[in-house]
């Protein structure tokens, strides 16, 4: 799982960094060096960054969501940041409405990553980018291989379909969009049928098909890896990238410069950790300390 080459790779920094604080502040200092994170758009014809107060809602959302005690947790469908599947499902009922024996196979069959920017029903369901569109369809255990089923992916319809018996249908519908159908892939693992395609347009979908329900687009998480943005746009956050080295580089320098105060900073970092130290553990910051 993807999560797991995450934990492997951070499991290093917070290693190294031995603490919390120390962890948070590597990769806090890496998003501001290599990122636009900390880049506040100035008007709408601004392509790096984002929004002022967006930054605080995407730390806010994404501590809410890993948070044991938070209800963000058992709704990360609804959430606006990406996660891995929770260890233990948390089914919140209304006192009016009995138990739904579909809605209790939806649970354990899809994870809220499985229909992530779209929606998952009883037997199915979806997922999008801007470029892609992933479905995902519950088999039953005799009709788990490829040689039982009829699987007809259109430019802008899907059917999915026993060969024994043609009345059974698993999946059918007109689709809301165009999809290059041509390009499409499919698999088959674990008694889910993968269905993977490209849009023919760059548009985000309000639903998969077209008699479906709409999904509320303000919710759609709508940010793009950096590699998929722009030349252009690649091109200014590497040039804010550089300014910012440029600018931590001009700053270190002034202390570099003076021996006596060089000697003062190596004796403070020296202390910084030091047994009974109240700063110990966290990040050196010389500017907390009142120094006569």
């Amino acid at each position: 799982m993807e999560f797991q080459r995450n934990d492997a790779m951070l499991m290093e920094i917070l290693q190294d960094r031995k603490t919390i604080v120390g962890f948070l502040d590597s990769i806090f200092g890496f998003l501001r060096r290599n990122t636009d994170f900390y880049h506040t758009k100035k008007d709408e014809a601004d392509k790096i960054g984002f929004p002022k107060g967006m930054r605080d809602q995407i730390l806010y959302g994404a501590m809410q969501r890993y948070d044991p005690d938070c209800a963000l947790q058992a709704m990360n469908a609804e959430s606006e940041m990406p996660a891995p599947p929770a260890v233990q499902e948390i089914i919140v009922e209304s006192s009016d409405a009995p138990k739904s024996e579909a809605a209790t196979l939806l649970k354990s069959a899809f994870s809220p990553i499985d229909y992530k920017n779209g929606a998952a029903f009883a037997g199915h369901c979806w997922s999008q980018t801007l470029k892609d569109l992933e479905v995902q369809v519950l088999l039953p255990e005799e009709l788990k291989t490829s040689k039982n089923l009829n699987i007809e992916i259109r430019a802008q319809s899907l059917r999915v379909s026993s060969k024994q018996n043609a009345g059974h249908v698993l999946l059918e519908g007109n689709l809301s969009q165009r999809i290059k159908h041509n390009e499409a892939l499919w698999t088959i693992d674990h008694n889910m049928l993968h269905i993977s395609c490209d849009k023919s347009k760059e548009l985000w979908w309000d639903r998969l098909f077209e008699a479906d329900a709409e999904i509320d687009t303000k919710k759609i998480d709508c940010e793009r890896y950096i590699d998929e943005l722009p030349d252009d746009t690649q091109a200014t956050i590497e040039k804010l990238r550089v300014q910012q080295l440029e600018a931590d580089k001009r700053q270190s320098q002034p202390q570099a410069a003076n021996p006596e105060q060089a000697k003062t900073m190596d004796r403070l970092r020296v202390a910084w950790d030091a047994e009974g130290s109240p700063f110990k553990g966290q990040p050196f910051d010389p500017s907390i300390v009142r120094m006569s």
